[in-house]
Parts: C-alpha cells; structure tokens; sequence
C-alpha cells in the first residue's frame, strides 16, 4: 500500500529539517520561547507528577523536550515516539551524548497508529509540542489514541499552532489569502510547509472533552512578542527582535511574558496555545 500523500510531505518535510533542526537554539525568539515552555512545565505539570514519572514525547523529533524531561528528573524513564528515522537518529545521539540512553526508547511510527503500536504501555504524562497536532491527519483521533495510554490521573500537555496567531502573521508579511485560509483552522506560515491544523479555544476544549480529558490550564504565549518570517526558517534572525531581546532587555521580556501568561483571557493572544489535560482517576 502506497504512502499517503499528505504523510509523505510531512515525512519528507522533517526528514529534510532533521539535522539543522536544532539550530533554532541560536534563535533568540525561539529561545524565549523554550524559556516559558520550561517554566510552564515545572510549574504546571512537573510539581503534579511523581519522580519516577513515565512519559510518551508523541512526536519527539530530535529530543528536545525528551531531554529536558530527562534532565529534569532523573528518575523519569520514556518512549519518543516520531514519523521519521532521520530525526530519531539526531534524537538518539543527544541522549548518549546526555547520559540518559537507558532511560529512553525510541520508536518510529506514524502518531496515527500510536495506540495499537504501544498498546498495553502506560505513561504518567504525554506530550506533544509545537506543530505535532498540527501535522497529524486527524488530531481528535490522535489525542483520544494518545489519552487511552495514560494512566488514570496522567497528563496530556500539548503546545498547538494557532489560528489567531496564524492568520495574523501571515497578513503581516501580506499574504491575505493564507490569512483567510487560517479563519477555517488550517493554514501555513510558508510556501514550503505544509498545510497544518491549527487550534483555538474552543476547538481545544471540544477535542479534549471528546476524549475524556479534563483541562486543567490553558494559555498561550509567547504574548507580548510575536516572530517574523526569519524565525519560520531554521536559520537566522528578524534583525528588529535580535534588537530587542539583547542584553538585559531579554531578561524583562521574560519576565513580563511570565507575569501575563495566566492573565483572564491572553491564551488567543499567545504564538502557541498551552494545554495540561488530566485523564480522570
């Protein structure tokens, strides 16, 4: 049986990216962003998991966030799960390299087949950040595949594409038809990706429900900062924000980015949407 079409981009879309990926670390933006990623997670979903946590990174590409779990608790053991061996490779590598190999499987597979591929494996806390439920055929199915692995009180935390953000950035650089394309919850930051689906508020509630998920919080950020197109590439910078967040000045971003994260209503004002679900107990 052939690949399917829209599969096959994908794979090839990442396959491509898998080695330059983490380059995106030298982004000043994308650093601030990791920087409220990782403060979000300890806060808000570390503090609620036991040491010896057991975690599903579903679509972990090159392990970033793997890592960060791994190094955050020691005690912690997972799977990363992702569609293509080019990124699981760059991912493997970076745990030898980090001393946490034997804590971490790596399994290639298509998220759309994540329940039958783990089935009988349970995890304290799923995770999928960034575009992953952007690229999956159907995420309302993916996020019920991935609920059914969690244990009773385990965490589903996601950081979504947004639609809101989506539809402006792309009138900013004038592209008012892929603006209006994202009003219907897909969409794309250029004309080298692929369409994604993109999420607000009341998609993410409507999904989660479907899935059985309690929402425990729901935000978004970056809020205050948004990305030009430089920072959709894997490399270079928008000269105005490399500006902008030099020296101290990063610092009081941060900071008042961390002082609005839970404001009453920011999350459509956020880059990416954030998500902590709880399956019941």
């Amino acid at each position: 049986m052939t690949e399917p079409t829209y599969e096959k981009e994908v794979r090839g879309y990442f396959a491509d990216k898998a080695e330059a990926y983490d380059d995106v670390d030298l982004q000043p933006y994308w650093v601030l962003s990791d920087r409220l990623l990782a403060d979000a997670l300890r806060e808000d979903v570390i503090s609620a998991l036991p040491e010896d946590f057991a975690f599903l990174d579903a679509g972990g590409g090159t392990g970033r966030w793997t890592s960060f779990f791994a190094q955050e608790a020691p005690r912690s053991t997972g799977v990363l799960f992702d569609l293509t061996r080019e990124m699981i490779k760059v991912a493997e590598a970076k745990a030898a390299e980090r001393g946490f190999a034997d804590r971490v499987r790596f399994v290639q597979g298509d998220l759309a087949d994540v329940g039958d591929t783990l089935r009988g494996e349970s995890f304290d806390l799923a995770f999928n950040f960034h575009n992953v439920l952007g690229f999956v055929a159907d995420p309302e199915q993916t996020i019920k595949d991935v609920a059914g692995l969690l244990k009773p009180g385990g965490l589903l935390v996601s950081f979504l594409p947004s639609v809101w953000h989506t539809a402006w950035f792309n009138i900013a650089v004038g592209n008012i038809d892929e603006a209006e394309k994202a009003l219907t919850r897909r969409g794309r930051f250029t004309d080298t990706m692929p369409d994604m689906h993109l999420y607000d508020v009341q998609r993410i509630e409507e999904m989660h429900a479907a899935a059985g998920l309690e929402i425990d919080a729901l935000s978004g950020f970056p809020n205050l900062i948004y990305p030009g197109y430089q920072e959709t590439q894997l490399h270079g910078s928008t000269e105005q924000l490399v500006d902008i967040l030099a020296g101290d000045d990063f610092e009081r971003v941060l900071a008042m980015e961390k002082r609005v994260r839970k404001a009453p209503g920011i999350a459509g004002r956020g880059n990416n949407l954030f998500v902590v679900a709880r399956r019941p107990a």
